[in-house]
């Protein structure tokens, strides 16, 4: 019988994760709840793009942060200064999209953590400043990992994130509402925010209440919700949670 999974992580954050559920007895009612739009007529972009041969790094931290980077150096004809760079990245999905569009990229790691990115990039001695495209409102570790070594670091703000439209939003509320879910994922601390506020008639004591990391746990227990699993910080520790729970 399939049990019925709540994910409301972005569409591009979780491509992988869905893929890898439809091997299992779960339905997933994704709702995403964080949509990204791109950052319109930034100067920055332009002035730090015209300086891309002055960057030791590119370092790539997600897919999403790839595909705005990828739209805006095509925009501004930059494709062959970024593929004379050394593009690095946090796991291999999106080593796989930047060789896709062209761009050599390396993915040291299988676990996708920035601290072994940065074991990479000291143990190949490629410290150096460090370009980091991403958004205006994600937080990141690898950046902070590198000022911690004092080497230089520009984010290249790209994207803002945003919330579904109201008429999404009560498509999502409609449908949610003729289910019974199994599990609730709360991926992230954004998470405990938008997802009561976005359905404030889901029982959580229903559900089986999974978190991303011990930071969600905490916010959400403060919340007063109570946690039955935390993961370890991946989606794939959040699939080895469903996949012990539905005993596949």
């Amino acid at each position: 019988m399939s049990r019925s999974v709540v994910l409301t992580a972005a569409i591009e954050d979780t491509e992988v994760f869905r893929s890898d559920l439809e091997d299992m007895p779960v339905s997933v009612l994704h709702y995403p709840l964080e949509w990204y739009e791109p950052v319109k007529d930034n100067e920055d972009v332009l002035d730090t793009l015209e300086l891309l041969d002055e960057f030791e790094n590119i370092v790539h931290g997600s897919k999403r942060n790839a595909q705005y980077f990828v739209d805006v150096v095509e925009e501004y004809d930059k494709m062959d200064a970024v593929r004379n760079q050394l593009n690095l990245t946090l796991n291999q999905h999106t080593a796989d999209f930047l060789e896709e569009a062209g761009i050599p990229a390396v993915h040291p790691h299988a676990e996708g953590k920035a601290i072994n990115l940065l074991e990479f990039m000291l143990r190949i001695k490629r410290i150096g400043n460090t370009l980091y495209p991403c958004g205006d409102k994600t937080s990141e570790d690898m950046p902070g990992l590198l000022r911690e070594l004092d080497v230089p670091v520009e984010e290249l703000v790209l994207f803002t994130l945003e919330g579904p439209e109201e008429m999404k939003l009560q498509e999502y509320r409609t449908d949610l509402a003729a289910h019974d879910p199994a599990f609730v994922i709360f991926h992230s601390r954004r998470a405990v925010n938008r997802i009561p506020a976005a359905f404030p008639n889901l029982d959580f004591s229903d559900a089986h209440i999974i978190t991303g990391d011990q930071a969600v746990t905490d916010k959400l227990e403060a919340e007063e919700i109570e946690v039955d699993t935390q993961a370890e910080g991946s989606w794939d520790s959040v699939k080895e949670i469903i996949k012990e729970e539905v005993g596949v």
